[in-house]
């Protein structure tokens, strides 16, 4: 009975675990991964992009509550259009590119997906929990996504040659939280209390 028991679990959970996929950051096409971030400020308003992201993450494409893996962003990678001002970002008052080169995510988990399925795409909005890490401060931060999963078809091939999926992500970024004091007053005047974030990511499954 007992042997029965352990075969039925072990069986269960084999089952749970059989959508698991892992999925590498790649540009193809015109899917490319790159972020917009937005300072908003009494005195001014700054919208940067960046690009210079690596990593991989894993998916349960059964439920999606389950995932983990970790995204990186290259800190000089970020630009504001003004390479004074990029000069100022990367410098030791604010993110300290040279001591802190990167700002990383590391996923834990997915709270509260909804699941759509059309057809072979299957959408899924969800709150993301990971591990912020940024100018050498590492805090819990959530992330509201939308994940969009396509199973490899011949439609598919012209984009990529697997599985993949476009993740959009949104989250805020509070600066004193993280360390970032800027120089005298800007803080709150020229530059805005809390960063909006919103990215684009583009995995294919290995």
């Amino acid at each position: 009975m007992m042997r029965k028991l352990s075969l039925f679990l072990l069986v269960g959970f084999v089952t749970a675990w059989a959508g698991e996929k892992t999925f590498v950051l790649t540009n193809v096409g015109k899917y490319r991964n790159q972020a917009k971030f937005t300072s908003s400020a009494p005195l001014e308003t700054i919208v940067g992009t960046a690009d210079g992201f690596s990593g991989e993450f894993t998916l349960d494409i059964g439920e999606f509550k389950r995932a983990s893996g970790t995204i990186t962003l290259q800190v000089r990678s970020m630009k504001t259009g003004n390479s004074t001002r990029d000069g100022h970002m990367y410098g030791s008052d604010w993110l300290d590119a040279e001591r802190y080169p990167t700002i990383s995510y590391a996923l834990r988990r997915l709270e509260n997906p909804v699941i759509t399925r059309e057809s072979e795409r299957t959408v899924v909005k969800a709150t993301a929990i990971g591990d912020f890490t940024m100018h050498g401060t590492t805090k819990e931060l959530p992330a509201q996504v939308t994940i969009t999963y396509l199973p490899r078809s011949e439609k598919t091939q012209s984009i990529a040659d697997g599985d993949f999926v476009l993740v959009q992500a949104s989250f805020n970024v509070p600066l004193a939280q993280f360390g970032v004091k800027g120089k005298g007053t800007i803080i709150g005047s020229r530059v805005g209390e809390t960063i909006t974030v919103e990215a684009t990511l583009f995995g294919v499954a290995k």
